[in-house]
């Protein structure tokens, strides 16, 4: 190896850990952000989601990538829906509860989708990968597509799927080498703790 070639691989690292950095801490914010009923996630969730587009394509993990496509469309749609305000001024949109049939749809909707994705994702995969992690990263897919859904409509039990998800998230990262990633799913986790009970506590408040 020459010397270019040395300084191309130390320039590329760089950026790449540059973008992982930036993609870290603006996807901390936003779930802090979200915690908060804050619609500020979005903006900034949607700076996040757009280079982990990047960082999870070069690293094949093509279910992440993804994911955060539509996290983008998504984040789109959750600022539209959480800025909508009714006659009187105020939020159309309030923290509530899935209903129990709700949840069974949910439920059978993450089965089903993580099914979906994993025949589609397939033909995409390394061949060297392992089935575990291609139905792993598959499922992630499914729970976060509809966590980010029900959070668009601000549902308390999006944080249980967040929780979930990134728990999972963990072993496929470490799997990349990407553990600045792992140390922000672990993060994720603690916050998706919190917001869980600081959401269930405002719906309390609320009645």
């Amino acid at each position: 190896m020459d010397i270019e070639q040395a300084l191309a691989i130390i320039w590329f690292y760089l950026i790449d850990n540059n973008i992982e950095i930036t993609a870290v801490v603006s996807g901390v914010m936003s779930v802090w952000l979200a915690k908060k009923e804050s619609i500020w996630l979005y903006p900034v969730g949607s700076v996040s989601v757009s280079l982990w587009i990047y960082l999870c394509w070069i690293g094949f993990l093509y279910g992440q990538s993804i994911i955060n496509m539509f996290f983008l469309i998504m984040n789109l749609y959750g600022w539209y829906n959480w800025s909508r305000k009714n006659d009187n001024n105020q939020k159309e949109i309030s923290i509530s509860r899935n209903s129990k049939q709700q949840n069974i749809t949910v439920t059978i909707s993450a089965l089903v989708l993580s099914m979906l994705v994993y025949f589609c994702l397939s033909p995409f995969q390394v061949q060297s990968e392992l089935f575990l992690y291609v139905a792993l990263e598959s499922f992630i897919t499914a729970l976060n597509f509809i966590a980010m859904w029900l959070m668009a409509w601000k549902k308390v039990e999006n944080w249980i799927l967040w929780i979930i998800g990134d728990a999972l998230c963990i072993p496929l990262f470490i799997h990349q080498e990407y553990y600045l990633s792992v140390a922000q799913f672990s993060i994720f986790i603690v916050i998706a703790y919190l917001g869980y009970n600081e959401w269930k506590n405002k719906l309390l408040d609320a009645k």
